[in-house]
């Protein structure tokens, strides 16, 4: 009887512990990946005759769960912040470049699904991320008077299938963030040749 027992408790502990490895072993482990800064510092600076550059940031991202700057581990605005400072250096000793963030958006929507007996066995669109920047730079004297100013903006839109891993989606957006900043700079670029140029060392 006492033999039987123990077998019994010796069966029930193995199948638990066979339990415990088997629940062990379906878990996913993701692993956080971590993404580059995205910096402009490959790129030759452009040196204004200012004693300082002054960053205002003017975009106040609303509190509604589509807007996801927050969450972001480089948002439009931090992206813009990093472009003054690797772009713009101030080589003066009067006057000041006023760089002016207007927009710097990143908005996730959910996307409609197709619920037809076709749709439930196609990997569909399941999000879509929209993001837009817009920045000024105003050039202004001693005085505080207004010398000149250079505009950019730029938009990008992409969307996310369904069965995206949560790290690909991630490099996603941060893809996103950096071919945006890119097409901003290359606006930029030439707004600040064409208003300006007189102030470039």
């Amino acid at each position: 009887m006492t033999t039987n027992i123990a077998r019994r408790n010796v069966l029930i502990a193995g199948l638990a512990l066979g339990l415990s490895v088997l629940a062990t072993g379906c878990e996913t482990q993701v692993e956080t990946q971590r993404l580059p800064d995205i910096t402009f510092a490959h790129l030759p600076a452009f040196r204004f005759d200012v004693a300082q550059i002054a960053v205002d940031s003017r975009f106040a991202a609303p509190a509604t769960a589509t807007h996801i700057e927050g969450r972001m581990s480089t948002s439009p605005e931090k992206a813009l912040r990093q472009w003054a400072k690797d772009r713009l250096k101030a080589v003066g000793g009067t006057g000041a470049l006023r760089v002016i963030i207007q927009d710097a958006t990143a908005t996730r929507t959910e996307l409609p699904r197709d619920e037809s007996f076709k749709g439930k066995f196609t990997k569909q669109q399941a999000e879509r991320y929209d993001m837009s920047v817009k920045a000024a730079l105003s050039l202004v004297d001693a005085g505080g008077a207004e010398r000149g100013t250079a505009l950019a903006q730029a938009s990008r839109s992409i969307t996310v299938r369904e069965d995206v891993s949560l790290n690909d989606r991630e490099k996603i957006v941060f893809d996103q963030v950096d071919q945006l900043l890119a097409d901003f700079n290359t606006e930029m670029e030439a707004s600040i040749r064409q208003h300006l140029a007189p102030w470039l060392r």
